[in-house]
């Protein structure tokens, strides 16, 4: 089936792919082949991909899903990262910046603490992909040389 993965400043993914899940408001989705028509919310989460080439997997913040009548999925999100293009570093402080913004907005602004609890939950999407990816990146080969 199609797939397609755009955000404000780039397309993402253009490509054939046997199955897609993807975060929704109600839990996770998987789209096969002849899925039903759909719209939904995209949350802040990881889509994983399955292709002939095998997994792949893209962080993303939020946004929209929809399932056309001719089977291609869209997906139109807020931000989208692959592995290689995140950064531990930067993913901690953001993650730091969301905590102190939670606390700060605690009893005071609900809508602060809203904004800082999705800004949070972004960055440990982020994080558990890059984590991830750093995994897979480093794994020692059997004689102990990377």
């Amino acid at each position: 089936m199609k797939f397609k993965l755009v955000t404000p400043d780039r397309v993402l993914a253009d490509k054939e792919v046997k199955a897609a899940t993807l975060p929704t408001a109600d839990g996770e989705i998987t789209v096969l082949p002849g899925h039903a028509l759909l719209a939904s919310l995209l949350v802040p989460g990881i889509i994983k991909l399955q292709t002939d080439s095998g997994t792949e997997e893209v962080a993303v913040s939020g946004g929209f899903i929809n399932v056309g009548p001719d089977g291609t999925v869209d997906v139109l999100a807020d931000t989208a990262e692959q592995g290689h293009e995140l950064d531990l570093a930067v993913i901690e402080q953001a993650k730091e910046r969301a905590k102190q913004a939670m606390k700060e907005a605690i009893g005071k602004d609900d809508t602060a603490f809203a904004m800082a609890a999705a800004a949070l939950e972004r960055e440990l999407s982020r994080f558990k992909l890059a984590m991830k990816h750093k995994a897979t990146r480093h794994t020692p080969t059997p004689h102990g040389e990377e």
